[in-house]
């Protein structure tokens, strides 16, 4: 990959982790405001994964798709890997994009957070940790949903458009 592409990749990626930090935290907080404490048995992480995974893709990839348009880098590389044809075909397909990256996701994830609480006999965790748990977890989630949405739109099965 060229290195003006990496750079535009982790800029567009730490504003992503800047944005999902502070938002996913202020949601968090005002869904379980009154709460001192947040329930992490599978049930809770499953629901609260799906969501959040869901809805990250799902507020990223409209900007995604507006920044590769303004920023003119839509299709710049010319890949014909198989995992390339498939980013590309979940590009034109948006909301199928954000439904299969969002489960993906959230069922990946769920396996190790569940497990860790589950060997850790935690039952439920401070409002506080909760919150901080939440924001670094959505600014990590943003940060690799903005690559792979770009990524996604940067790649092209035609090797005329790769730019130089």
């Amino acid at each position: 990959m060229k290195s003006e592409l990496a750079v535009y990749l982790r800029i567009q990626a730490a504003i992503s982790a800047a944005y999902n930090f502070f938002i996913s935290g202020m949601i968090a907080s005002l869904i379980y405001h009154k709460a001192d404490f947040v329930k992490t048995d599978a049930l809770s992480i499953a629901v609260d994964l799906m969501i959040t995974c869901i809805m990250t893709f799902a507020i990223t990839t409209p900007f995604c798709r507006m920044s590769l348009r303004r920023d003119k880098t839509k299709g710049v590389l010319a890949d014909k890997t198989h995992p390339a044809r498939l980013f590309i075909w979940f590009f034109n397909r948006p909301l199928l994009l954000c439904a299969i990256f969002g489960l993906g996701s959230a069922l990946i994830l769920f396996v190790p957070a569940a497990a860790l609480f589950t060997l850790l006999s935690v039952k439920e965790i401070p409002f506080y940790f909760y919150i901080l748990l939440k924001s670094v977890f959505c600014a990590a989630l943003g940060a690799f949903a903005t690559c792979s949405v770009l990524y996604a739109g940067m790649c092209s099965d035609d090797p005329s458009q790769e730019t130089t």
